[in-house]
């Protein structure tokens, strides 16, 4: 396989991912929640929203340590924290996938302002989240590849939209989190 043969494979999944990940999101609201479950177990899954919150709070932290790791011009470290935080936004993809496909949509309780900030917040959230995907696959593997000049310029872009996907993750667990049926 040539070289423009393996970018153009590169480009061809990056693209198909960008757009695979965000229709099967948006399907798990059309499709009815599992429902051979037992009660026990549907409660039993309401983990899988903190162990989220626990994903993406811990690939913001990774974020920042790739951001100082490379300005101490430390590649071996900046890239074993990206790396962390590739896996962990996966795993919380799986993790999402699986608690939408078991339980009930949970529809935010809060009133007033609270309610403007947590859509603001959430949309943001939901839009950013769609778009970086390509950012975030595009950028790692020209790191991987070394192709500094290429890597550098666009992870000036991918970084911080990243870093806020992942803080507002974090966020808006926190703000629906008290309207969960758990208890």
């Amino acid at each position: 396989m040539t070289m423009l043969e393996k970018e153009n494979a590169v480009k061809r999944f990056v693209w198909t991912v960008a757009v695979a990940i965000p229709v099967a999101v948006a399907l798990l609201f059309f499709i009815p929640p599992a429902e051979n479950l037992s009660e026990e177990t549907r409660q039993a899954l309401y983990v899988l929203p903190q162990i989220n919150a626990w994903f993406n709070g811990t690939a913001f932290f990774c974020l920042i340590g790739a951001l100082i790791a490379i300005k101490n011009k430390n590649v071996p470290l900046h890239r074993a924290f990206n790396t962390v935080a590739l896996s962990l936004s996966v795993l919380f993809l799986f993790s999402y996938v699986a608690f939408h496909l078991t339980t009930e949509s949970t529809h935010y309780g809060g009133e007033g302002w609270q309610r403007t900030v947590y859509f603001t917040i959430l949309i943001s959230h939901i839009v950013l989240s769609t778009g970086i995907i390509p950012l975030v696959l595009f950028t790692y593997y020209r790191g991987l590849r070394m192709e500094v000049a290429r890597h550098r310029k666009l992870a000036r872009i991918t970084w911080p939209i990243w870093l806020y996907v992942t803080a507002t993750g974090v966020l808006v667990y926190w703000m629906i989190s008290p309207y969960y049926p758990i208890g």
